[in-house]
């Protein structure tokens, strides 16, 4: 492989699960009377105080930033992970559980009672037994069988927006990658289970609710209109902070969009992308949804 493509490699395999560790949201984006911008709806909330959620990849980037959605707005997730102890050790106390997408066996005893799992897992590997056909593709299939065993209602699982749309310039290894990913999509999609597929763009360490979020058919992601046509506000708007770089989502409000599409009925069997837009607030995800036609991620 050359340097350049080796580098690709690196930075791509690093971005499905840094360990940047995620801060818990603050009074200013908790769901608060008067917040400006509140973490969820209350009808979501409701929903997800009485679902029993199970979140794989619970102590990684992208599933700790759901867990503490989740927690705070009084939902209480299981967090699955491959070692509780350093998980408890690095993420602190929660409802951990053991178990690993590529062991079959131990996801039964987790799975039971579940009513949705969130698929949080991510693998800096590209090959080998850690690596996306193991974890992404064939993990996936095995979240699938077990939750089909359990009864599991829905399942959310998190790739990623070059999934749908990989660069032709990716070298060799990252396009295999990504093709063991858009396969872990299928699979899901044609598994039986009402499923949620989230392609997030490329995820800031940002806190969430500062700008709009996005949620759109891949297909009409090219980048979006919108992200184009990114400008300062209105008044006041130069005490923010700046604009979100184009193609970009911050981690919590990627955590947000997981909560709600969890539970929410407007997002089951569709695949879309998730992304930030410098636009005046619009959480209206369910109307967004509409317009994603069912059945994407086929």
């Amino acid at each position: 492989m050359s340097p350049r493509a080796a580098a690709w490699v690196t930075l791509i395999a690093a971005a499905w699960n840094p360990t940047t560790p995620f801060a818990a949201p603050t009074p200013s984006t908790a769901a608060a009377p008067g917040a400006a911008a509140p973490l969820l709806p209350s009808d979501t909330i409701a929903a997800l105080r009485r679902t029993h959620i199970l979140v794989i990849g619970g102590s990684g980037r992208n599933g700790s930033a759901i867990v503490a959605v989740l927690e705070s707005v009084g939902a209480r997730p299981v967090a699955l992970t491959r070692d509780p102890e350093q998980a408890r050790a690095k993420r602190g106390a929660h409802q951990w559980l053991r178990g690993d997408v590529t062991e079959p066996a131990s996801l039964d005893a987790a799975f039971k009672g579940i009513d949705v799992v969130i698929d949080a897992a991510a693998t800096r590997d590209l090959e080998g037994p850690n690596g996306t056909e193991a974890v992404d593709r064939e993990g996936v299939r095995n979240v699938v069988a077990a939750a089909r065993r359990a009864g599991v209602k829905r399942i959310l699982l998190i790739t990623g927006m070059s999934v749908a749309l990989p660069a032709d310039n990716f070298p060799p290894p990252l396009q295999k990658a990504f093709a063991a990913k858009r396969e872990s999509e299928r699979i899901l999609a044609g598994g039986g289970i009402p499923y949620v597929i989230l392609r997030p763009t490329g995820i800031r360490d940002a806190p969430g609710g500062v700008f709009s979020v996005l949620l759109v058919d891949s297909a009409q992601y090219h980048p979006t209109p919108e992200e184009l046509r990114m400008r300062p506000g209105p008044p006041g708007e130069a005490e923010r902070p700046s604009l979100p770089p184009h193609g970009t989502i911050a981690l919590q409000d990627l955590a947000r969009v997981a909560a709600f599409t969890a539970v929410d009925p407007s997002a089951v069997n569709r695949a879309f992308v998730v992304t930030q837009t410098a636009t005046p607030a619009r959480d209206d995800w369910a109307v967004q949804l509409a317009a994603v036609p069912e059945g994407t991620g086929r």
